[in-house]
Protein backbone atom coordinates (compact mmCIF):
# COMPACT_ATOMS: atom_id res chain seq x y z
CA UNK A 1 0.00 0.00 0.00
CA UNK A 2 0.72 3.50 -1.19
CA UNK A 3 2.42 5.35 2.28
CA UNK A 4 2.39 9.08 0.75
CA UNK A 5 0.30 10.98 2.56
CA UNK A 6 -2.94 12.30 1.55
CA UNK A 7 -3.12 15.13 -0.84
CA UNK A 8 -6.04 16.23 1.15
CA UNK A 9 -6.31 19.93 -1.02
CA UNK A 10 -6.44 18.12 -4.71
CA UNK A 11 -9.44 16.12 -3.33
CA UNK A 12 -11.20 19.26 -2.69
CA UNK A 13 -10.39 20.57 -5.51
CA UNK A 14 -11.53 17.43 -7.99
CA UNK A 15 -14.88 17.78 -6.14
CA UNK A 16 -15.10 21.76 -7.27
CA UNK A 17 -13.59 20.54 -10.58
CA UNK A 18 -16.97 18.08 -11.16
CA UNK A 19 -19.54 20.68 -9.17
CA UNK A 20 -18.40 23.60 -11.75
CA UNK A 21 -18.78 20.51 -14.57
CA UNK A 22 -22.25 19.80 -13.58
CA UNK A 23 -22.65 23.84 -13.72
CA UNK A 24 -22.00 23.32 -17.35
CA UNK A 25 -24.14 20.59 -18.40
CA UNK A 26 -27.23 22.11 -16.63
CA UNK A 27 -26.75 25.58 -18.46
CA UNK A 28 -26.27 23.12 -21.49
CA UNK A 29 -29.78 22.20 -21.02
CA UNK A 30 -31.04 25.52 -20.27
CA UNK A 31 -29.74 27.14 -23.07
CA UNK A 32 -31.66 25.02 -25.41
CA UNK A 33 -34.79 26.15 -23.51
CA UNK A 34 -33.86 29.66 -23.64
CA UNK A 35 -32.54 30.00 -20.20
CA UNK A 36 -29.04 30.33 -18.44
CA UNK A 37 -26.91 30.94 -15.15
CA UNK A 38 -25.39 33.36 -16.77
CA UNK A 39 -25.66 35.46 -19.94
CA UNK A 40 -22.72 34.60 -22.42
CA UNK A 41 -22.91 38.33 -23.76
CA UNK A 42 -22.06 39.23 -20.31
CA UNK A 43 -19.29 36.18 -19.51
CA UNK A 44 -17.74 33.26 -21.13
CA UNK A 45 -16.80 31.92 -18.01
CA UNK A 46 -19.65 29.19 -17.79
CA UNK A 47 -19.63 28.36 -21.20
CA UNK A 48 -15.85 27.81 -20.68
CA UNK A 49 -15.83 25.14 -18.40
CA UNK A 50 -15.45 22.06 -20.03
CA UNK A 51 -11.96 22.83 -19.55
CA UNK A 52 -12.76 20.66 -16.18
CA UNK A 53 -11.92 18.14 -17.77
CA UNK A 54 -8.32 19.02 -18.80
CA UNK A 55 -7.62 20.07 -15.07
CA UNK A 56 -8.87 16.03 -14.50
CA UNK A 57 -6.68 14.68 -17.01
CA UNK A 58 -3.81 16.78 -15.62
CA UNK A 59 -4.39 16.10 -12.28
CA UNK A 60 -4.58 12.53 -13.15
CA UNK A 61 -1.30 12.27 -14.46
CA UNK A 62 -0.01 13.91 -11.04
CA UNK A 63 -1.64 11.80 -8.91
CA UNK A 64 -0.65 7.89 -10.67
CA UNK A 65 2.69 9.53 -10.44
CA UNK A 66 2.49 10.38 -7.11
CA UNK A 67 1.16 6.99 -6.39
CA UNK A 68 2.70 4.30 -8.70
CA UNK A 69 5.58 6.27 -10.31
CA UNK A 70 8.09 4.10 -7.70
CA UNK A 71 6.80 1.01 -8.83
CA UNK A 72 7.77 1.75 -12.39
CA UNK A 73 10.70 3.44 -11.97
CA UNK A 74 12.71 0.58 -12.49
CA UNK A 75 11.95 -2.67 -14.51
CA UNK A 76 8.01 -2.80 -14.40
CA UNK A 77 7.36 -5.74 -12.54
CA UNK A 78 4.24 -7.87 -14.19
CA UNK A 79 2.46 -8.23 -10.85
CA UNK A 80 3.21 -4.91 -10.29
CA UNK A 81 1.31 -3.66 -13.98
CA UNK A 82 -1.44 -6.10 -12.61
CA UNK A 83 -1.67 -4.69 -9.23
CA UNK A 84 -1.97 -1.16 -11.20
CA UNK A 85 -4.12 -2.11 -13.45
CA UNK A 86 -6.75 -4.24 -11.07
CA UNK A 87 -6.87 -0.53 -8.99
CA UNK A 88 -7.57 1.42 -11.98
CA UNK A 89 -10.25 -0.81 -13.45
CA UNK A 90 -11.56 -1.00 -9.94
CA UNK A 91 -11.44 3.06 -9.56
CA UNK A 92 -13.19 3.77 -12.56
CA UNK A 93 -15.07 0.50 -14.49
CA UNK A 94 -17.66 -0.15 -11.85
CA UNK A 95 -18.92 3.06 -11.99
CA UNK A 96 -18.92 3.69 -15.60
CA UNK A 97 -20.59 0.30 -16.02
CA UNK A 98 -23.72 1.31 -13.75
CA UNK A 99 -23.93 4.48 -15.30
CA UNK A 100 -24.25 3.16 -19.05
CA UNK A 101 -26.96 0.89 -17.77
CA UNK A 102 -28.71 3.64 -16.12
CA UNK A 103 -28.75 5.79 -19.09
CA UNK A 104 -29.45 3.13 -21.03
CA UNK A 105 -32.69 1.89 -19.02
CA UNK A 106 -33.72 5.47 -18.97
CA UNK A 107 -33.34 5.48 -22.84
CA UNK A 108 -35.24 2.07 -22.78
CA UNK A 109 -38.09 4.03 -21.05
CA UNK A 110 -38.02 7.13 -22.95
CA UNK A 111 -38.74 5.06 -26.38
CA UNK A 112 -41.20 2.75 -24.55
CA UNK A 113 -43.41 5.13 -23.96
CA UNK A 114 -42.79 7.30 -27.25
CA UNK A 115 -41.05 10.00 -25.71
CA UNK A 116 -39.43 12.31 -28.47
CA UNK A 117 -35.67 11.75 -27.84
CA UNK A 118 -33.41 14.71 -29.51
CA UNK A 119 -31.10 13.52 -31.52
CA UNK A 120 -28.48 15.57 -29.86
CA UNK A 121 -29.01 12.62 -26.95
CA UNK A 122 -29.43 9.25 -29.09
CA UNK A 123 -27.50 9.93 -32.06
CA UNK A 124 -24.92 7.98 -32.08
CA UNK A 125 -26.41 5.22 -29.63
CA UNK A 126 -26.79 1.77 -30.14
CA UNK A 127 -25.76 -2.08 -29.78
CA UNK A 128 -22.57 -1.02 -31.60
CA UNK A 129 -21.61 2.10 -29.27
CA UNK A 130 -22.93 -0.08 -26.42
CA UNK A 131 -20.19 -2.08 -26.92
CA UNK A 132 -17.62 0.35 -27.60
CA UNK A 133 -18.73 1.87 -24.29
CA UNK A 134 -18.36 -1.57 -22.56
CA UNK A 135 -14.63 -1.87 -23.98
CA UNK A 136 -14.00 1.83 -23.52
CA UNK A 137 -13.43 2.29 -26.50
CA UNK A 138 -16.15 5.10 -27.60
CA UNK A 139 -13.92 8.15 -27.47
CA UNK A 140 -11.03 6.56 -29.66
CA UNK A 141 -12.45 8.18 -33.03
CA UNK A 142 -15.00 5.06 -33.43
CA UNK A 143 -18.12 7.43 -33.58
CA UNK A 144 -19.24 10.81 -34.92
CA UNK A 145 -20.78 11.65 -31.72
CA UNK A 146 -21.16 11.34 -28.07
CA UNK A 147 -22.81 7.89 -27.04
CA UNK A 148 -24.86 6.71 -24.01
CA UNK A 149 -23.34 8.80 -20.89
CA UNK A 150 -22.06 11.63 -22.37
CA UNK A 151 -19.21 12.37 -20.22
CA UNK A 152 -17.78 8.79 -19.97
CA UNK A 153 -15.81 9.94 -23.11
CA UNK A 154 -13.25 11.11 -21.00
CA UNK A 155 -12.94 7.35 -18.97
CA UNK A 156 -12.33 6.06 -22.07
CA UNK A 157 -9.58 7.98 -22.78
CA UNK A 158 -7.80 8.07 -19.22
CA UNK A 159 -8.12 4.21 -19.65
CA UNK A 160 -5.90 3.81 -22.30
CA UNK A 161 -3.41 6.34 -21.01
CA UNK A 162 -3.25 4.52 -17.77
CA UNK A 163 -2.34 1.56 -19.77
CA UNK A 164 0.57 3.75 -21.55
CA UNK A 165 1.13 5.26 -18.15
CA UNK A 166 3.71 2.65 -16.88
CA UNK A 167 5.79 2.69 -20.14
CA UNK A 168 6.29 6.69 -19.42
CA UNK A 169 7.37 6.69 -16.07
CA UNK A 170 11.10 5.11 -16.55
CA UNK A 171 12.02 7.35 -19.53
CA UNK A 172 10.80 10.53 -18.26
CA UNK A 173 12.15 9.90 -14.69
CA UNK A 174 15.73 9.89 -16.76
CA UNK A 175 14.69 13.45 -17.93
CA UNK A 176 16.92 16.47 -17.21
CA UNK A 177 15.04 19.73 -16.04
CA UNK A 178 15.62 20.60 -19.31
CA UNK A 179 14.28 17.66 -20.63
CA UNK A 180 11.15 18.18 -18.83
CA UNK A 181 10.44 21.76 -19.81
CA UNK A 182 10.99 20.59 -23.18
CA UNK A 183 8.32 17.70 -22.56
CA UNK A 184 6.05 20.52 -21.68
CA UNK A 185 6.46 22.65 -24.23
CA UNK A 186 5.54 19.84 -26.86
CA UNK A 187 2.64 19.28 -24.75
CA UNK A 188 2.04 22.94 -25.66
CA UNK A 189 2.51 22.42 -29.00
CA UNK A 190 -0.26 19.46 -28.85
CA UNK A 191 -2.71 21.66 -27.79
CA UNK A 192 -2.08 23.80 -30.62
CA UNK A 193 -2.38 20.99 -32.79
CA UNK A 194 -5.89 20.15 -31.34
CA UNK A 195 -6.76 23.79 -31.51
CA UNK A 196 -5.97 24.64 -34.75
CA UNK A 197 -5.65 21.23 -36.98
CA UNK A 198 -7.57 18.85 -35.07
CA UNK A 199 -11.53 20.51 -34.29
CA UNK A 200 -12.07 21.26 -38.36
CA UNK A 201 -11.85 17.68 -38.12
CA UNK A 202 -14.48 16.77 -36.20
CA UNK A 203 -17.34 15.17 -37.82
CA UNK A 204 -21.10 15.20 -36.77
CA UNK A 205 -24.17 13.11 -37.57
CA UNK A 206 -25.94 14.90 -40.51
CA UNK A 207 -29.16 15.00 -37.96
CA UNK A 208 -27.25 17.34 -35.61
CA UNK A 209 -25.31 19.22 -38.23
CA UNK A 210 -26.03 22.66 -36.97
CA UNK A 211 -23.87 21.27 -33.84
CA UNK A 212 -20.24 22.65 -34.53
CA UNK A 213 -16.55 22.46 -32.22
CA UNK A 214 -15.93 26.35 -32.12
CA UNK A 215 -12.54 26.81 -33.78
CA UNK A 216 -9.67 26.97 -32.17
CA UNK A 217 -10.59 25.25 -28.84
CA UNK A 218 -9.54 22.31 -27.30
CA UNK A 219 -13.25 20.93 -26.54
CA UNK A 220 -12.80 17.04 -28.90
CA UNK A 221 -13.94 14.08 -27.00
CA UNK A 222 -15.19 11.28 -29.07
CA UNK A 223 -13.31 11.82 -31.43
CA UNK A 224 -9.41 12.76 -30.99
CA UNK A 225 -10.30 12.85 -27.17
CA UNK A 226 -7.16 10.48 -26.09
CA UNK A 227 -5.07 13.55 -27.48
CA UNK A 228 -6.01 15.69 -25.56
CA UNK A 229 -6.26 13.59 -22.74
CA UNK A 230 -2.32 12.55 -23.43
CA UNK A 231 -1.40 16.58 -23.53
CA UNK A 232 -3.00 16.93 -19.93
CA UNK A 233 -1.81 13.80 -18.46
CA UNK A 234 1.75 13.96 -19.68
CA UNK A 235 1.76 17.92 -18.12
CA UNK A 236 0.43 16.51 -14.83
CA UNK A 237 3.06 13.91 -15.33
CA UNK A 238 5.72 17.06 -15.49
CA UNK A 239 4.22 18.90 -12.77
CA UNK A 240 4.43 15.86 -10.65
CA UNK A 241 8.50 16.25 -11.14
CA UNK A 242 8.44 19.81 -10.42
CA UNK A 243 6.65 19.06 -7.11
CA UNK A 244 9.42 16.40 -6.16
CA UNK A 245 11.85 18.59 -7.00
CA UNK A 246 10.31 21.73 -5.06
CA UNK A 247 10.29 23.61 -7.90
CA UNK A 248 9.22 27.10 -6.79
CA UNK A 249 7.74 25.85 -3.63
CA UNK A 250 8.08 29.15 -2.02
CA UNK A 251 6.50 30.83 -4.12
CA UNK A 252 3.64 28.40 -5.10
CA UNK A 253 2.99 27.73 -1.67
CA UNK A 254 1.70 31.23 -0.97
CA UNK A 255 -1.71 31.71 -0.36
CA UNK A 256 -1.69 34.84 -2.34
CA UNK A 257 0.09 32.80 -4.97
CA UNK A 258 -2.76 30.87 -5.55
CA UNK A 259 -5.54 33.48 -5.62
CA UNK A 260 -3.59 34.72 -8.37
CA UNK A 261 -3.44 31.87 -10.02
CA UNK A 262 -7.06 31.20 -9.67
CA UNK A 263 -8.09 34.60 -10.72
CA UNK A 264 -6.25 34.33 -13.51
CA UNK A 265 -8.07 31.15 -15.03
CA UNK A 266 -11.39 32.65 -14.23
CA UNK A 267 -10.67 35.68 -15.86
CA UNK A 268 -9.38 33.79 -18.72
CA UNK A 269 -12.50 31.91 -19.05
CA UNK A 270 -14.59 34.87 -18.61
CA UNK A 271 -12.62 36.75 -21.61
CA UNK A 272 -12.79 33.83 -23.46
CA UNK A 273 -8.86 33.50 -23.84
CA UNK A 274 -7.93 30.66 -26.47
CA UNK A 275 -8.17 27.54 -24.71
CA UNK A 276 -4.30 26.67 -24.91
CA UNK A 277 -3.25 29.46 -22.98
CA UNK A 278 -6.20 28.99 -20.40
CA UNK A 279 -5.05 25.17 -19.34
CA UNK A 280 -1.59 26.44 -18.43
CA UNK A 281 -3.03 27.75 -14.91
CA UNK A 282 -4.02 23.90 -14.11
CA UNK A 283 -0.72 22.80 -13.51
CA UNK A 284 0.45 25.73 -11.60
CA UNK A 285 -2.71 25.47 -9.55
CA UNK A 286 -2.16 21.94 -9.08
CA UNK A 287 1.40 22.49 -7.49
CA UNK A 288 0.37 25.69 -5.39
CA UNK A 289 -2.50 23.28 -3.87
CA UNK A 290 -0.33 20.40 -3.42
CA UNK A 291 2.20 22.30 -1.31
CA UNK A 292 -0.68 23.69 0.78
CA UNK A 293 0.06 26.40 3.49
CA UNK A 294 -1.72 26.65 6.61
CA UNK A 295 -4.34 28.71 5.56
CA UNK A 296 -4.93 27.27 2.50
CA UNK A 297 -4.94 23.50 4.16
CA UNK A 298 -7.48 24.49 6.79
CA UNK A 299 -9.85 25.70 3.90
CA UNK A 300 -9.69 22.87 1.30
CA UNK A 301 -9.67 20.14 4.66
CA UNK A 302 -12.80 21.29 5.73
CA UNK A 303 -15.66 18.45 5.77
CA UNK A 304 -17.71 19.45 2.69
CA UNK A 305 -15.07 20.03 0.60
CA UNK A 306 -13.62 16.47 1.36
CA UNK A 307 -17.02 14.79 1.07
CA UNK A 308 -17.25 16.74 -2.58
CA UNK A 309 -14.36 15.45 -3.56
CA UNK A 310 -15.19 12.01 -2.95
CA UNK A 311 -18.14 12.03 -4.56
CA UNK A 312 -16.77 13.85 -7.25
CA UNK A 313 -16.38 10.74 -9.82
CA UNK A 314 -20.18 9.97 -9.05
CA UNK A 315 -20.99 13.35 -9.96
CA UNK A 316 -19.01 13.51 -12.94
CA UNK A 317 -20.82 10.67 -14.46
CA UNK A 318 -24.38 9.82 -12.50
CA UNK A 319 -26.00 13.69 -13.15
CA UNK A 320 -25.95 13.17 -17.17
CA UNK A 321 -28.77 10.32 -17.28
CA UNK A 322 -30.82 12.18 -14.65
CA UNK A 323 -29.29 15.75 -16.57
CA UNK A 324 -30.17 14.65 -19.98
CA UNK A 325 -32.86 12.32 -19.83
CA UNK A 326 -34.72 14.63 -17.45
CA UNK A 327 -34.42 17.04 -20.29
CA UNK A 328 -36.08 14.33 -22.83
CA UNK A 329 -39.09 14.13 -20.79
CA UNK A 330 -39.61 17.78 -20.76
CA UNK A 331 -39.15 17.99 -24.73
CA UNK A 332 -35.68 19.28 -25.33
CA UNK A 333 -35.79 21.01 -28.81
CA UNK A 334 -33.35 20.04 -31.67
CA UNK A 335 -32.12 23.29 -32.08
CA UNK A 336 -32.13 26.88 -30.12
CA UNK A 337 -35.90 27.43 -28.46
CA UNK A 338 -38.57 26.11 -27.06
CA UNK A 339 -42.34 25.86 -27.51
CA UNK A 340 -42.12 26.76 -23.80
CA UNK A 341 -41.82 29.98 -21.80
CA UNK A 342 -38.42 31.57 -21.88
CA UNK A 343 -37.21 30.67 -18.15
CA UNK A 344 -36.05 34.20 -16.70
CA UNK A 345 -32.32 33.84 -14.69
CA UNK A 346 -33.92 33.64 -11.12
CA UNK A 347 -36.25 30.35 -12.22
CA UNK A 348 -32.98 28.58 -13.96
CA UNK A 349 -31.22 29.42 -10.69
CA UNK A 350 -33.69 27.89 -8.65
CA UNK A 351 -33.84 24.85 -10.94
CA UNK A 352 -29.81 24.63 -11.03
CA UNK A 353 -29.73 24.50 -7.08
CA UNK A 354 -32.27 21.69 -6.48
CA UNK A 355 -30.71 19.93 -9.20
CA UNK A 356 -27.20 20.43 -7.64
CA UNK A 357 -28.55 19.17 -4.24
CA UNK A 358 -30.40 15.89 -5.56
CA UNK A 359 -27.15 15.05 -7.94
CA UNK A 360 -25.40 15.44 -4.31
CA UNK A 361 -27.65 13.17 -2.63
CA UNK A 362 -27.44 10.55 -5.49
CA UNK A 363 -24.22 10.88 -5.52
CA UNK A 364 -23.30 10.27 -1.63
CA UNK A 365 -25.29 7.22 -2.31
CA UNK A 366 -23.53 6.05 -5.56
CA UNK A 367 -20.17 6.59 -3.78
CA UNK A 368 -21.34 4.49 -0.09
CA UNK A 369 -23.24 2.27 -1.90
CA UNK A 370 -21.69 1.26 -5.15
CA UNK A 371 -18.40 3.09 -6.25
CA UNK A 372 -16.25 2.60 -2.61
CA UNK A 373 -17.84 -1.28 -2.01
CA UNK A 374 -17.49 -2.12 -6.08
CA UNK A 375 -13.33 -0.73 -5.84
CA UNK A 376 -12.49 -2.54 -2.51
CA UNK A 377 -14.07 -6.08 -3.62
CA UNK A 378 -12.21 -5.97 -6.84
CA UNK A 379 -9.00 -4.92 -5.11
CA UNK A 380 -8.93 -7.65 -2.48
CA UNK A 381 -9.95 -9.79 -4.87
CA UNK A 382 -7.91 -9.69 -7.91
CA UNK A 383 -5.57 -6.70 -6.65
CA UNK A 384 -4.04 -8.25 -3.25
CA UNK A 385 -5.24 -4.98 -2.18
CA UNK A 386 -6.74 -4.64 1.48
CA UNK A 387 -9.90 -2.29 1.31
CA UNK A 388 -9.71 1.17 2.57
CA UNK A 389 -11.75 3.20 4.60
CA UNK A 390 -10.22 6.45 3.08
CA UNK A 391 -8.80 5.72 -0.56
CA UNK A 392 -4.82 6.39 -1.01
CA UNK A 393 -5.27 9.91 -3.08
CA UNK A 394 -5.92 7.72 -6.58
CA UNK A 395 -9.01 9.67 -7.68
CA UNK A 396 -9.28 11.35 -11.18
CA UNK A 397 -12.74 12.33 -11.57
Amino acid sequence: MNTNKYLTNLTSLRGIAALLTLLFHIDIVLSSFGGHLIDRNSSSILSRMYLMVDFFFVLSGFILCYVYARNFEGRAKSQDFKRFTVARFARVYPLHLFSLLLTTFFLFLLHHFGATVSPILDAENSAYSFTTNLFLLHSMNLHKWFTFTHASWSISTEWWMYMLFPFLVRPFMKLSGAGRLAVFALCIVGYLVIGYLLVPLVTVPDVISFLKVHPFSLNVAYQFGFFRCMCGFVTGMMAYYAYKANWSRKLLSSGYTFLILISGLALSMHFAVLDVFTVLFFPFILLSAAYGNKNINAIFASRPLQRLGDWSFSIYLIHQPFLYQGAAIIGIPDRSGSTLPKPGILFCWAICILFVVFILFISYLSFRFIEAPARNFINRKWGNQKAYSKPVQMSTQ
